[in-house]
């Protein structure tokens, strides 16, 4: 992605700091930073080196990064202040030092503390740079992240694009080499390394999670069925998508199952639309299940949910989240029952909420596949 379109989503966020009174935005959790700069750094998962960006009302944002993501951040976001540190342990007088040399001594200052965000910056150096700013004031801005992030600019449905064709383009080539006898370990093997070589980022990781609770331990005997759930990456944009299959010979039980918990997913598919709630199209999932003898969604069960840089953001389609849907946002719905022998029945399709609708970005899960 371009600097404007970052410049953009700086400017999108000023307007939200001014609407609820901060004069700054401090983030720090890997998924803000990579919304905000494109540097899609790998430090996060270690924790020790924190990487910080600062934006202000007016001023071009600052980052405090750890040393060797200078050369990177100049290409992803360039222009901007940077304060870097040598190694660990992080030094938070010098986040100190970047807030006061932006006079913000004094001021309210937004940072992750909502009930979905995690703060970036470990809680002894926040408590020690709150300790040396007693005059700032730090508040809670999750809601303004969230609403900065549910719903996706046409650049980053178009990644997400992407992603969801690459994991298409995956998982066709994984069925092509299948066969009774491999194990749930070795196919999550063979679909992990089939969604890199179809383009899948190999620096962000994707997912990839292989079993329906009941078989494939000891190896696939035929007749039993398989499910997947996984997920491409690019640019850092995820899938998130699930597929059943049969190893031959499929029975008749087995084809209804999937009947029903196809027109279960079209029916939630079908309720999708700007104006409706989330909990609305997780209502249409309840009452399928109902219609079909299954037990109704508990209250707070969510049958989807949002995607993007994260695999799993707002909203959750769930009886108890009553966001309205928007074009722009991007949806996994994902309905699913138990059986009494405890396998999972499962699919999942990826969704761009639109203004007359929805747009599937996947298809192919009412489709059973069989293995032969």
């Amino acid at each position: 992605m371009t600097q404007p379109v970052f410049e953009q989503r700086w400017d999108r966020a000023r307007k939200e700091m001014q609407q609820r009174g901060l004069d700054a935005l401090l983030v720090g959790d890997k998924y803000n930073y990579w919304y905000f700069t494109g540097h899609l750094s790998r430090e996060f998962d270690k924790k020790m080196r924190p990487m910080l960006f600062l934006l202000t009302r007016s001023a071009s944002p600052a980052l405090i990064v750890y040393g060797q993501a200078e050369a990177a951040l100049k290409r992803t976001c360039p222009g901007n202040i940077l304060h870097t540190y040598e190694d660990v342990p992080f030094p938070p007088e010098l986040l100190i030092q970047a807030l006061a040399d932006m006079e913000l001594h004094s001021s309210r200052i937004g940072m992750e503390f909502g009930e979905n965000e995690r703060l970036g910056l470990s809680y002894n150096h926040f408590l020690q740079v709150r300790e040396a700013l007693p005059d700032c004031q730090f508040q809670d801005a999750g809601e303004l992240l969230r609403q900065l992030r549910l719903i996706k600019a046409p650049d980053e449905i178009e990644l997400i694009r992407q992603a969801c064709q690459i994991s298409l383009q995956g998982w066709k080539k994984t069925l092509s080499q299948l066969r009774p006898g491999l194990t749930n370990q070795e196919i999550a093997r063979i679909l992990s390394a089939e969604l890199c070589s179809a383009g899948s980022d190999f620096d962000v990781a994707g997912h990839v999670t292989v079993g329906n609770g009941v078989a494939g331990e000891t190896g696939y005997q035929p007749g039993q069925v398989l499910w997947c759930d996984f997920g491409a990456t690019f640019n850092g944009y995820q899938a998130d998508l699930s597929r059943r299959a049969v190893f031959d010979p499929v029975s008749d039980p087995q084809l209804e199952m999937h009947r029903c918990i196809s027109s279960i997913l079209r029916a939630q598919i079908e309720a999708i639309g700007p104006g409706k709630r989330a909990s609305d199209c997780a209502r249409v999932v309840s009452d399928k299940l109902q219609s079909h003898g299954y037990p109704p969604l508990g209250p707070k069960k969510r049958v989807g949910h949002g995607l993007g840089l994260s695999p799993g953001e707002p909203p959750s389609l769930s009886l108890a989240d009553d966001t309205i849907l928007q074009p722009g946002m991007i949806l996994t719905p994902e309905p699913r029952f138990f059986l009494d022998s405890g396998e999972r029945v499962h699919l999942e399709e990826v969704v761009v909420v639109t203004e007359e609708g929805c747009e599937q970005l996947t298809e192919g899960a009412e489709t059973l596949e069989i293995i032969s």
